[in-house]
């Protein structure tokens, strides 16, 4: 690992994952680290109820998160209004697949983690979101990271800059938040 560090007490972290086993051990793992406030749920109703009040800067959310599942609940925080909506978004899975992986990419996660993992392999992971987080895109079609790994220069305008509002930003909030309860 590089020099860099996660200055993990300003993290305000929200572990969205049903594998109960799991989410103790993220939790554990940044609680031992000394971050700032961790909270922990099982299911994606719970996790929208926890937004509805706190302003998170991490996000760990399993894959096949109940009810809506994790790449749906990461296209509703890219939907939000206000800083959440830029915060990095780790997706884990224990069985990933080519599908799973664009699914996930395509809902705006910024990095995916699959399962078993150690403590190093998780912090380097802090560390490529927060130490060195990619370009922020929002267009008509994908709000999330710049999916792009390398840098390539092209003529022209780069419309990626571009601000859009997000489509049906306040409908999905509506539906998410009368689903929670």
């Amino acid at each position: 690992m590089t020099g860099r560090r996660v200055d993990f007490g300003a993290m305000k972290v929200l572990v969205a994952l049903s594998n109960k086993q799991l989410a103790d051990y993220v939790w554990h793992f940044l609680k031992n680290n000394g971050a700032g406030h961790v909270q922990l749920v099982h299911h994606s109703k719970d996790a929208v109820s926890r937004m509805r009040d706190f302003d998170f800067t991490h996000f760990f959310i399993g894959h096949h998160l109940e009810e809506f599942g994790g790449p749906d609940f990461s296209r509703f925080i890219r939907m939000t209004d206000g800083p959440v909506a830029e915060a990095p978004i780790i997706m884990i899975m224990s069985t990933p697949d080519i599908e799973k992986v664009v699914d996930s990419r395509d809902a705006g996660v910024s990095e995916i983690m699959s399962v078993p993992f150690t403590g190093k392999q998780l912090e380097e992971r802090l560390v490529a979101v927060s130490g060195k987080p990619k370009e922020f895109i929002r267009t008509s079609t994908y709000i999330g990271p710049s999916r792009r790994r390398f840098k390539k220069e092209f003529q022209g305008e780069d419309r990626r800059k571009k601000r859009f509002a997000a489509p049906n930003a306040k409908t999905a909030f509506s539906k998410a938040m009368q689903a929670a309860g």
